[in-house]
């Protein structure tokens, strides 16, 4: 089997990842930092990495096969991690790799922990917020082009009148691949407007716009401190990040706001954080540790912030009731609306699990009746509810090995469990609550598996068995 287009998404992934060396680089170089002029060494090779990949691919077929796409989908976030973990070696420090590697990881796919903390260089700081920016850019380019094709849309995409958006065919994902790059990048700037706007420095600003908009501040961004305006210019962004964008985008466009208010997903997510703001504001009240005010503030703030999947916390970091620490890992889990940077099971899937048990129930209780599953009107089919369900099943056990592991470092349960999920959902701030700010003392071998679970956290999980199911099948072929 030829893989022609496999090597031009590579390709065009190095392509668009080479000028990112250039920002740090015009940084260090105008502030004489040390180590700069390794940046634009690299930009030039990862240019020609992505020419040769693209000459690799040059006779493609433009019709992307299930098997390129998850091949593609499950190597592309390692070799950015080796691409992008160069700089920490060439600019002089003395780092292990393996730390840098899963910093790099983390970053990438938007999880926000730490192995390296605060002590880098600005010039360095701001290459791991770059790295977080395009680890978010990259997810929302996949989820309309490539996960489609190894997944199905909808149960892994999107919602239910969306799957005439996909196809298969090279030249038709070049009209959503450029929409959602505009609007991420609309997103960025508007981001960083609204954090100086709220009193932030410039620099700061900006590195707090890349981490919150890519859903990857958890520990990465260090908090933000607790006054009025940038908690509500936090918030905003985190909320602006666990949107579906192209969805609300498409609507506006066609001028059928209406539906956008009958939009279900959004209904449930806007639900969701409302309770959770209340639930989380009411622990404080009662202990009388804070004012009412300002217990809400803080309650709507971590809810909109663990909603999310960014996990970004106040400077310094608040001690949590054990309600409130629960509540905040089971809105990790959650996480955003399809189509969104935000990572998570998704609100629009859990709508559906609770649709389909609903249906189970009423089917058991009147077995002659005909019922079907349905999410906001529409009729969702039972291949769909399947493979969502699916999804399910492998996230428990993916969560579930993943646990079991970790353990084997010693770590007491709440880390564990915290931890786990913190990667699988790409939630660093998850770790946090559990006291992991920094993942520097964990032995080396436990630091690449939560590399690993950062990555089948990002590409959903599905690919990855997919992949394996692929490879199993081919081989039972031969024998």
């Amino acid at each position: 089997m030829r893989f022609d287009l496999f090597w031009v998404l590579m390709g065009r992934t190095a392509y668009v990842f080479a000028p990112l060396y250039l920002i740090p680089f015009a940084y260090g170089f105008a502030h004489g930092e040390k180590g700069a002029g390794a940046f634009f060494a690299l930009s030039v090779l990862t240019a020609i990495l992505g020419m040769v990949f693209g000459n690799m691919g040059h006779s493609h077929m433009r019709q992307l096969s299930v098997l390129e796409g998850t091949m593609f989908i499950l190597i592309v976030w390692p070799m950015l991690g080796l691409l992008g973990m160069l700089p920490f070696h060439l600019t002089g420090l003395r780092l292990s790799p393996v730390d840098t590697f899963v910093e790099c990881i983390s970053a990438l796919t938007t999880t926000g922990t730490t192995v390296l903390g605060g002590v880098l260089p600005p010039m360095l700081l701001l290459w791991r917020a770059l790295m977080s920016w395009f680890g978010g850019l990259l997810f929302v380019v996949i989820l309309v082009t490539v996960l489609p094709v190894t997944g199905g849309c909808f149960g892994l995409d999107f919602t239910v009148r969306q799957d005439r958006l996909f196809s298969p065919l090279w030249n038709r994902m070049t009209r959503p691949m450029r929409e959602m790059m505009l609007l991420y990048i609309g997103l960025t700037f508007a981001a960083a407007g609204i954090y100086l706007a709220a009193g932030d420095a410039a620099l700061p600003a900006l590195m707090l716009a890349l981490f919150t908009v890519s859903s990857g501040a958890g520990s990465m961004a260090g908090g933000i401190a607790p006054t009025p305006g940038l908690m509500l210019a936090g918030g905003l962004v985190s909320l602006l990040s666990a949107l579906p964008l192209l969805t609300i985008w498409q609507t506006l466009r066609r001028r059928s706001g209406g539906t956008l208010m009958r939009h279900m997903e959004l209904r449930a997510f806007f639900a969701l954080l409302a309770l959770a703001g209340i639930l989380l504001s009411l622990p404080p009240i009662l202990d009388g540790g804070h004012p009412i005010s300002e217990s809400i503030e803080r309650g709507f703030f971590y809810a909109v912030s663990f909603l999310s999947t960014n996990g970004l916390t106040l400077r310094p970091p608040d001690e949590f009731h054990g309600f409130s620490h629960l509540l905040l890992i089971l809105l990790a889990v959650v996480g955003g609306c399809m189509g969104s940077a935000a990572g998570g099971f998704r609100v629009s899937r859990l709508l559906v699990l609770c649709s389909l048990a609903w249906t189970e129930l009423l089917r058991t209780l009147h077995p002659h009746m005909v019922f079907a599953v349905r999410q906001g009107g529409e009729i969702v089919s039972l291949h769909a509810a399947g493979r969502i369900l699916m999804l399910a099943f492998f996230f428990a056990v993916v969560f579930t090995a993943g646990s079991l592991l970790l353990a084997l470092a010693g770590l007491p349960p709440i880390e564990t469990i915290s931890l786990a999920v913190s990667c699988l959902t790409t939630t660093g701030g998850v770790a946090s609550l559990a006291g992991l700010d920094i993942l520097a003392d964990l032995p080396a071998w436990t630091k690449v598996l939560c590399a690993l679970l950062m990555i089948l956290g990002r590409i959903e999980i599905f690919s990855f068995f997919l992949f394996v199911g692929t490879v199993f099948e081919g081989t039972g072929r031969k024998w």
